[in-house]
């Protein structure tokens, strides 16, 4: 499933579940979300069934082979047999080689920080009370969705990229060694690891992993301290809501990287790394402000 076949699937999923909210007066979307993310917590022991089948399959066609290759030794190759025998030993621990793979790529890296501290509400009771709600509302319930999609659909590609084990050279960069398996490999493992990937990238742009969108006004621009902690809050909701569309933008960008090395004529490594790179500046935006800010020598508005 692509990214944006997923996006497709969550809005129409928001609809049918917002359509039936009319008979459950204390839903709100964050509940929804939650509820959502809630009914993917199987899918990983889904994967790990699906996988223990398909090397049962891998392990017993992999006998047929070692058979074959006796009988007829220049029609079927020994490879062809022990390539199946460890693409089913493989299927047969997912859940350990998930762990692997996402300990591979950081072992004790430090995830996102969400420098965020919510204790500014609008009290005006207008248009920017209805943002700040609707912010708070469903900006934790987001974040946990996106991460159960990137971790399932990390597991899926290393099923896929397990699977290619079988195929030959001929299949291009679908083959055991072509660059798309590769890819589909280090897809998934950033996929599983996908906070810390992300903070890997916030960190190399700005030295650490915290996301600053609490947002602090100079007292010369607005005097009136109300004044001052309701747009702060505003701002502040904003901002959360840009770095949800980075977390979206960074995983796409991931899925643009694996199409390309499978050779699909719509992705480029262009397209990849706009989205990776723009979706890490979104994700921490308030520090992007901050050093604009500083090199221009505008100091009105900061983020922490």
């Amino acid at each position: 499933m692509t990214i944006q076949r997923f996006c497709k699937w969550m809005v129409f999923s928001f609809v049918v579940l917002l359509a039936t909210m009319s008979q459950a007066y204390a839903a709100t979307i964050g509940t929804t979300i939650d509820n959502l993310s809630t009914s993917f917590a199987s899918i990983p022991t889904l994967l790990s069934s699906i996988a223990y089948i398909m090397g049962c399959f891998y392990v017993i066609t992999g006998i047929y082979k070692f058979k074959d290759h006796v009988d007829n030794p220049s029609q079927t190759p020994l490879s062809a047999g022990v390539k199946r025998f460890a693409g089913g030993g493989m299927l047969f621990t997912l859940p350990y080689l998930v762990e692997v793979l996402r300990r591979s790529f950081f072992p004790a890296a430090t995830a996102v920080t969400d420098g965020t501290v919510r204790h500014l509400n609008p009290l005006g009771g207008g248009m920017d009370q209805m943002i700040f709600e609707l912010i708070e509302d469903i900006a934790e319930p987001m974040t946990i969705l996106l991460s159960s999609f990137a971790y399932i659909s990390g597991a899926l590609l290393l099923v896929v990229g397990i699977s290619r084990m079988i195929k030959t050279a001929q299949d291009g960069p679908r083959g055991p060694s072509g660059l798309g398996t590769i890819m589909t490999l280090f897809v998934a493992g950033a996929l599983l690891s996908g906070a810390k990937m992300i903070a890997a990238f916030t960190g190399s742009f700005f030295g650490d992993s915290t996301i600053s969108t609490f947002a602090n006004i100079d007292p010369t621009i607005i005097s009136n301290a109300a004044d001052r902690d309701s747009i702060s809050a505003i701002i502040e909701s904003l901002m959360t809501f840009v770095m949800i569309v980075g977390v979206i933008a960074f995983i796409r960008g991931l899925f643009v990287l694996r199409a390309f090395a499978e050779g699909s004529q719509n992705a480029t490594i262009a397209q990849s790394l706009t989205f990776l790179f723009g979706g890490a500046l979104a994700i921490n935006m308030g520090d992007l402000v901050n050093v604009l800010g500083t090199t221009v020598g505008v100091a009105g508005l900061t983020f922490t």
